[in-house]
């Protein structure tokens, strides 16, 4: 119901930074915060957005850290989802069958939009993601949210018909951020389950 608590298990980080020009004239001096659940995300630039100078910054590990990359530029991400949540991996009530993974959602925003977060309440878009794995009344809130001007930017990564080890999702987009919206959330449903999902917020 639209009180779904919404809880995580365990986190890691991992991120790749690049400066780019694709929103010139924008300021971004902080690091996009990326939290993961049951599966590993991976970021880094696409170097389709006019490349300017070029800064890598990576870091895995079990807790957030700031990129030291500063610019006064705008940045673009290409994100790659991939999974690790198998019967080997998570052997306790591994579903029997078909597991999968819905459509991907990610927007990057400013600290006044909120997609979900640990402990929060869903909101409708949240829970039809993670009831039924639709993903349409949460792609209408975020439309309403860039015309506020909390949310810049937003893609859409494929779905994942079978959860196997190292399965992707990619969108075939670009996320931008800049200076006044740094923050990257994202959600995907996996089933079949108790409407579990895997995100990343703020």
């Amino acid at each position: 119901g639209a009180q779904t608590q919404m809880q995580h298990a365990q986190n890691k980080y991992v991120s790749t930074v690049h400066r780019t020009q694709k929103y010139p004239g924008n300021q971004w001096d902080q690091a996009v915060k990326m939290k993961l659940l049951l599966s590993t995300v991976i970021i880094s630039s696409f170097l389709n957005c006019a490349l300017a100078d070029s800064f890598n910054f990576e870091h895995i590990g079990d807790s957030p850290q700031n990129s030291d990359v500063s610019t006064n530029q705008g940045v673009g991400y290409s994100i790659t989802f991939t999974n690790q949540w198998t019967e080997e991996n998570h052997p306790f009530r591994y579903p029997s069958s078909d597991p999968h993974w819905s459509r991907f959602v990610y927007a990057s925003h400013s600290s006044d939009y909120v997609m979900w977060e640990d402990g929060g309440t869903a909101s409708g878009g949240v829970e039809n993601v993670a009831e039924i794995g639709s993903t349409g009344t949460l792609l209408r809130e975020i439309a309403g949210k860039k015309n506020e001007g909390s949310v810049l930017d937003e893609v859409v990564g494929s779905g994942i018909g079978k959860a196997s080890e190292g399965a992707t999702s990619i969108p075939g987009e670009d996320l931008c951020a800049d200076a006044s919206h740094p923050y990257v959330s994202g959600i995907s449903m996996i089933a079949p389950s108790p409407d579990w999902f895997t995100g990343v917020y703020n």
